[in-house]
């Protein structure tokens, strides 16, 4: 009797895990209505490029934090990159990485609680994004 649970409780990991790597994945996000602009939304990260440097990415994204009502309880800025870690009112944290990939060009990782959320994570790029001082 005894292996018989250890096998049924092995057989239901396994089966949670299996439908948790199914439910979960990489998706597109169109963010223009012609669909030439397009970010992936990956296991809760939402990953776009920002046309500018990681300093400046960070000034914009702890600006945008403001918009959508979220305390900063941390941030990092160096010079190739930075990372801002916010909570919401029901304590969700939300974390903002950037990472400069060339001189003009920078990653913006969006990760909203903790399985993330698509829809907040995609106003927040897009809050961040119209923050950027244009050249």
């Amino acid at each position: 009797m005894n292996h018989r649970f250890r096998f049924l409780s092995s057989a239901a990991a396994v089966c949670a895990a299996g439908a948790a790597l199914f439910t979960s994945g990489c998706s597109s996000v169109e963010l223009n209505p012609e669909g030439s602009m397009v970010a992936v939304y990956r296991f809760g990260e939402f990953r776009m490029l920002l046309n500018t440097t990681a300093p400046v990415a960070s000034q914009a994204a702890q600006r945008a934090l403001a918009q959508f009502d979220l305390y900063q309880t941390g941030a990092t800025t160096n010079t190739y990159d930075a990372k801002i870690v916010a909570r919401t009112r029901s304590d969700q944290q939300v974390v903002i990485e950037i990472n400069e990939i060339n001189s003009r060009q920078c990653m913006l990782r969006i990760r909203w609680g903790a399985g993330g959320d698509v829809v907040r994570s995609r106003r927040l790029y897009e809050a961040i994004e119209a923050g950027i001082p244009s050249a």
